[in-house]
């Protein structure tokens, strides 16, 4: 019996592992699809037209190149015969493959059918994914592969995630034409950033991962360097600069107390 369920788990684990590289791959594929097939706008134009002082500088996107390669990297890592019967893979291997899966959608969806409600929905389910996975993992005794290709593709993901939940309401709102809750105004924009900012912070304390904090410290520096150089709202730059100090105060002295463990990416 006990030689059965070895064998549903290995069973079980290949089926994963082809959803996670799929799921990867759609990623990158999707990016541009819409694009090449010359449908509806991409993202790029969808934003600039939704721009608000939330929308972080261009720059900023540079982030998705490097969280579809990791993802990419990643996937074929974990198709090795030896990870067959890995415990964090399984753990959390499927809500991995739903987030990449997610991402791929939100690509095709946003150039046809423009910053909605829908895509608000796409991120939100992609981003509790990826926080329900830190916070699986997040008392595992894991090994430092684990860490950099099981745990690490997730939170890079989902820290930059919870950016993007924030900016994708103002930019629906924005989009929408909505003139009770109009991001366009500064004080708006200002109660969604310290939202934001206090969320991330707590998910930072809550799940003890060091690439969590980067993509929300990145997305946080480019919230500030558009406010410095595009649309001169320093109250916003002030914000964002004291949300990336709060998360990085939080992030040292998860690693302070981490060293004294030797754990690697997971604090």
């Amino acid at each position: 019996m006990s030689r059965n369920l070895i064998m549903s788990g290995s069973d079980t684990r290949r089926w994963q592992a082809g959803a996670i590289l799929v799921a990867a791959l759609l990623q990158i594929a999707f990016a541009r699809v819409t694009d090449m097939l010359h449908v509806g706008q991409s993202v790029e134009i969808r934003s600039a037209l939704s721009s608000h002082p939330l929308v972080p500088l261009g720059y900023a996107f540079i982030i998705w190149g490097v969280i579809y390669a990791y993802a990419l990297v990643a996937a074929l890592w974990q198709l090795g015969p030896k990870h067959r019967n890995n415990l964090a893979l399984r753990d959390i291997g499927w809500q991995t493959a739903g987030i990449y899966t997610l991402n791929a959608l939100w690509q095709v969806w946003v150039p046809i059918r423009g910053l909605d409600a829908v895509s608000i929905v796409i991120v939100g389910a992609a981003l509790a994914l990826g926080v329900t996975s830190l916070l699986q993992v997040r008392d595992l005794h894991l090994s430092k592969k684990d860490e950099l290709f099981v745990v690490g593709p997730v939170a890079l993901t989902t820290g930059w995630l919870t950016a993007a939940f924030c900016v994708n309401i103002t930019s629906s709102l924005v989009a929408g034409h909505n003139t009770l809750i109009n991001p366009m105004e500064v004080n708006v924009s200002l109660v969604f950033l310290l939202a934001l900012v206090a969320v991330g912070a707590a998910l930072i304390y809550a799940t003890r991962s060091l690439l969590y904090s980067v993509a929300l410290i990145w997305a946080l520096f480019w919230v500030m360097m558009a406010n410095i150089y595009r649309d001169h709202e320093m109250a916003i730059a002030t914000v964002a600069l004291g949300g990336i100090i709060v998360a990085a105060a939080i992030t040292g002295r998860q690693l302070y107390q981490s060293g004294q463990r030797g754990a690697f990416i997971h604090a």
